[in-house]
């Protein structure tokens, strides 16, 4: 889940027994800059507020009866293991390869339209993954 407060609960309920839930980011807690000023207005800044509020806690007891597990990882402990990430994107490759994996919904621009594809992301309103062609 690299979603946030606002998958987290729904990615939890959906977990079986044994299940194991991936948390990898946060993306639906960052603040979206208002009217690309590139400030943040005190709306922003309270909606922030109530999300952490809103922030699913996980009882150990429970994890522990229903044998589930909440894992997190960051990202960015990743920049200089390149080749522990050549042999993931490898095996990706092969799970592709075979049908095993299905690649996410994906939006392409083109090296040009980058500014489309920043303001895209600021908005909040992307499906899936996005990809600036160089």
């Amino acid at each position: 889940d690299a979603n946030g407060v606002s998958t987290l609960s729904k990615s939890y309920d959906l977990l079986c027994r044994n299940g194991r839930l991936v948390v990898y980011g946060f993306h639906s807690n960052l603040p979206k800059v208002d009217g690309g000023l590139g400030m943040l207005s005190p709306w922003t800044w309270l909606r922030m507020g109530a999300d952490m509020a809103r922030m699913p806690t996980f009882d150990p007891m429970l994890l522990t009866l229903e044998s589930k597990a909440v894992l997190g990882f960051n990202l960015s402990f990743f920049a200089d293991e390149h080749d522990l990430v050549a042999k993931y994107v490898r095996q990706i490759g092969e799970w592709v390869l075979a049908g095993e994996l299905r690649p996410p919904k994906f939006q392409r621009f083109a090296f040009e339209s980058t500014r489309d594809a920043q303001a895209a992301l600021q908005s909040g309103r992307t499906v899936g993954k996005m990809i600036v062609a160089v």
